[in-house]
């Protein structure tokens, strides 16, 4: 059985997502205003990421256009997703500090 595979590369995503595996999961992690986002796909995709890595991909450029533009947005809806839990944190915090502080 093949094994997942997890990249960093946008066009390696999109090119796993035009090779039709499924996005399992983004992760995105971050330090000094930097994020660095991860794709998990499926079963399945280790051969196409070597295919790929090897410089033997072959797909749709017409598809390949539209799933990086639909990775793209689904990378940025999550680093907002994350942003917005952070800065809810951060507000808690700060009103907790307040708080104290009377």
């Amino acid at each position: 059985m093949e094994s997942s595979q997890i990249t960093t590369d946008l066009l390696e995503g999109a090119y796993l997502l035009c090779r039709g595996f499924k996005l399992d999961k983004i992760t995105v992690v971050g330090s000094n205003g930097k994020k660095l986002c991860t794709f998990a796909f499926g079963e399945g995709a280790k051969t196409a990421s070597d295919e790929y890595r090897e410089g033997r991909a072959t797909c749709n450029v017409a598809l390949l256009k539209y799933t990086l533009t639909h990775l793209k947005r689904e990378m940025y809806r999550k680093i907002k997703e994350i942003e917005i839990r952070e800065t809810k944190k951060e507000h808690e915090t700060c009103s907790v500090s307040e708080r104290q502080r009377r």
